[in-house]
């Protein structure tokens, strides 16, 4: 017999995980914090949501170039920092239009429906999505542009064994999958997963170039800031936001 999946159970089951983490977060900080924030959330999401899908009249400084947020009703954007890694990442895909590009979980074609690069993603299933670990890759294939959004922080730490030498054997897998001169990007936001900002700061896995950038503590303002003032920003596990988050960049070589 094949089940199928109320919508309303659907919703139900979703408001009852919420509801858990909302009470335990409570215990942990105290119930006035936490009503608060929820709702702040609430009211800045209704702010913004008349402006999803249209031009951001802000910008960020990324680089010593301004960049325009992006607002988009997919993951309320304007409410965390997917406004400027999707930002970022739609600049990137845009100066590589002729790239053969792999991106590493499912996300830039919830912004840029019309993107037709290949995607690995262990998890979501969509039509033109690889199910596969990006452990696992074959590396056979050559790519001119691998990409992932905020995805590789999930990788050996939101899975049954926890493994802190997973994220190094996935950028190894995808480093050695760029053609010569090819270029890897990638986001992470700092303090979701502690192993993963051990190595980062420490350097283990000898990207390029590495930025930061830093989140405003109440609203979704964010500014670039020297690596050295990322690291001790937290991750709302309330909210599911990140506070700061490292842009790094590796090209590899052309011999």
């Amino acid at each position: 017999m094949r089940l199928r999946f109320h919508p309303m159970a659907t919703l139900l089951s979703t408001a009852r995980r919420l509801l858990g983490r909302i009470l335990r977060l409570a215990r942990e900080r105290g119930y006035g914090t936490v009503v608060l924030a929820s709702l702040r959330w609430g009211v800045q999401y209704a702010a913004g949501l008349p402006g999803a899908g249209r031009p951001a009249r802000r910008a960020f400084v990324f680089d010593g170039r301004p960049v325009p947020y992006l607002n988009h009703r997919y993951n309320h954007t304007w409410l965390n920092e997917r406004a400027v890694e999707t930002a970022l990442a739609r600049e990137v895909l845009l100066a590589h239009p002729d790239a053969r590009v792999l991106e590493v979980g499912n996300v830039m074609r919830h912004y840029l429906p019309d993107a037709a690069h290949t995607v690995v993603d262990k998890y979501e299933q969509a039509p033109g999505v690889v199910n596969a670990d990006v452990a696992d890759l074959d590396s056979a294939t050559e790519y001119d542009l691998v990409l992932s959004v905020s995805t590789l922080e999930h990788v050996g730490w939101d899975e049954d064994t926890v493994d802190p030498d997973k994220p190094g054997r996935a950028l190894e897998i995808l480093k050695s999958s760029l053609a010569p001169g090819g270029l890897l990007w990638v986001t992470l936001p700092v303090g979701y997963n502690p192993h993963l900002d051990e190595r980062l700061r420490a350097g283990a896995y000898d990207f390029t170039t590495m930025r930061a950038l830093r989140r405003e503590p109440t609203r979704n303002s964010w500014r670039e800031v020297p690596l050295a003032e990322v690291w001790d920003a937290e991750y709302d596990r309330l909210l599911y936001t990140a506070h700061g988050l490292v842009v790094a960049e590796y090209v590899r070589p052309v011999v």
